[in-house]
């Protein structure tokens, strides 16, 4: 059996189990290996005389629903969830994935400076469109934004999304929305959402959620916030 073919097999059985005791039943049977979701430190191994080895699943492009002890299920394959609040939405995107907060952040536009004076001329930061819509380290592009005195207060574990990030949540904006409401949350709007990848001191590239047009513009303007949370299995 190919992989995909185990994968879309798995998320048909996690979608059925009763808990989720029987879904790591399911995986077990399915990889061919034990216990895949059980997390053990080395000590724990060495001292019971064996190895453990932790495959992680396949994950295409596209967008999830993730709840806390289950797998990803991409979007497509839910028809409904029964705790909203305990579910978030994943993109993936070549490889990259990552957690789209339920609502803007505090509600409206923001300036990410307050005016437009800035600590630096030029900074390995910086980024030409094409240089910006592939990167998707919105963790070091954001700490550079805090650094650099970002104009707003945000949790330490919230990010912004670069525009390689921004980019993909556009391509999959319909699927994107739907998941959000599925889950509590509000879907983007169609304006103009910040990144955290950067041109210059004092300009930042944005997106447009109408039509998918990127630009730059100064930073102490006010555009929308859309954070994320990096994700993990």
């Amino acid at each position: 059996m190919e992989e995909k073919q185990k994968l879309n097999l798995l998320r048909l059985a996690v979608d059925n189990a009763s808990d989720f005791g029987e879904a790591k039943e399911y995986a077990s049977f399915i990889f061919g290996f034990k216990e895949p979701f059980e997390t053990r430190t080395p000590s724990d191994d060495e001292e019971e005389g064996r190895k453990h080895e932790y495959i992680e699943p396949i994950i295409e492009d596209g967008v999830y629903i993730v709840e806390k002890g289950f797998l990803p299920r991409r979007f497509e394959y839910v028809v409904w969830v029964q705790n909203p609040k305990e579910c978030d939405v994943m993109v993936s995107y070549h490889g990259h994935k990552w957690i789209v907060a339920k609502d803007d952040l505090k509600g409206g536009e923001l300036p990410l400076f307050s005016d437009d004076s800035h600590p630096e001329d030029t900074s390995s930061f910086y980024k030409c469109e094409i240089e910006a819509i592939n990167d998707f380290d919105m963790k070091s592009c954001t700490e550079h934004l805090r650094k650099a005195g970002i104009a707003f207060e945000f949790d330490a574990d919230l990010y912004i999304p670069t525009v390689g990030q921004l980019a993909a949540m556009f391509l999959f904006r319909t699927e994107l929305n739907k998941a959000l409401v599925m889950v509590g949350g509000t879907p983007m709007k169609e304006e103009v959402y910040w990144s955290s990848s950067e041109v210059s001191a004092g300009s930042s590239w944005g997106v447009y959620f109408n039509d998918g047009d990127v630009y730059y513009t100064n930073k102490y303007n006010s555009f929308y916030v859309r954070p994320c949370t990096a994700f993990g299995l």
